[in-house]
């Protein structure tokens, strides 16, 4: 969970010595000790400590807001047609990358009420992903999408009005995560209204997104602290360049999948070349990219080791 500066601090002081009594937390930051008792309430019901004895978790947790939806895959080829059925979406896909980095995971999105939103729900339990915080519409059926041939061509799903209700309804889960990450399609939404908010209360915003030049990358997107831009090898520099002179403490990663990888330290970028073995398309694999550099940031890892991390994930090591 994302954890205030005073929730921090003494998140560090009960991390070193769990031992410590409320009153000498109180006599170290000066407070009083109802307050301590207060802090320490806090971190417990966002889940980074446990109990008596100031058991602590460190496990990264991450809310989801996005898509789900049921993809139907049409493939014709030489009068032959293949017809696929599967669970898909931003929700669905980037939530079980996640989970299977040992994340904890929780979804917000919109279903019906309906077989589709009950095989979804049964989906993403099975990989011991939260659902409490799905949102079943009652008066429309769960999102479908049709592919021809690779192609998104028809579409059945709910407007950004009932995500904000979603949302809305969920607002304590949104503000107490430690990263939010959200669906390409939402980003612009999601700032618009997170706008205004204290920005200590805001979680690390994580998103991604294919670029091909410096002029593609959204106003908007500065908002986001982690975010992953796949770019054509003939803008990579320039893209960078942009990112370089604008980025202060953020993470981002921008690559092209088939040379290399781009990092910011002290607005410093940074080449890490990629290996014929880790090279990946960046039309489809950005979220695998993304989800591994969240792990290795919420594990503590040092950044050139999460963008390592990331690089593998991308690559399917």
């Amino acid at each position: 969970m994302r954890l205030t500066l005073r929730e921090r601090e003494i998140f560090e002081a009960i991390k070193k010595e769990p031992l410590i009594s409320q009153d000498e937390l109180s006599r170290r930051f000066g407070i009083t000790r109802s307050s301590v008792a207060v802090h320490i309430s806090n971190l417990m019901k966002k889940g980074v400590v446990l109990g008596k004895g100031y058991v602590i978790n460190e496990a990264g947790s991450a809310v989801v807001i996005g898509e789900s939806c049921i993809n139907i895959d049409v493939q014709t080829e030489n009068g032959n047609t293949t017809i696929n059925v599967d669970y898909g979406g931003f929700a669905v896909e980037f939530s079980s990358v996640l989970s299977n980095f040992g994340v904890n995971v929780k979804v917000i999105t919109v279903t019906g009420n309906d077989n589709v939103s009950d095989d979804i729900i049964s989906k993403l339990r099975e990989r011991e992903i939260d659902t409490s915080n799905i949102y079943r519409h009652t008066q429309k059926r769960s999102c479908r999408r049709i592919f021809v041939n690779s192609i998104s061509s028809y579409e059945e799903c709910y407007s950004w009005k009932d995500y904000q209700k979603a949302i809305s309804l969920k607002e304590w889960v949104v503000f107490n995560c430690e990263w939010l990450c959200i669906d390409p399609q939402f980003q612009e939404n999601i700032i618009k209204k997170l706008y205004g908010k204290e920005d200590e209360k805001l979680p690390y915003l994580c998103t991604y997104m294919n670029i091909e030049s410096p002029e593609d990358i959204p106003e908007y997107l500065w908002s986001y602290s982690t975010v992953v831009l796949g770019v054509k090898s003939d803008s990579l520099d320039l893209c960078a360049q942009k990112v370089r002179t604008i980025l202060e403490h953020q993470n981002w990663i921008l690559t092209d999948g088939s040379s290399r990888v781009i990092y910011f330290q002290n607005k410093k970028a940074i080449d890490v070349l990629l290996l014929p073995s880790q090279m990946f398309a960046i039309e489809n694999r950005l979220p695998f990219l993304l989800a591994g550099l969240i792990y290795g940031l919420s594990s503590g890892y040092p950044l050139r080791q999460a963008i390592r991390i990331s690089i593998g994930a991308a690559a399917g090591e």
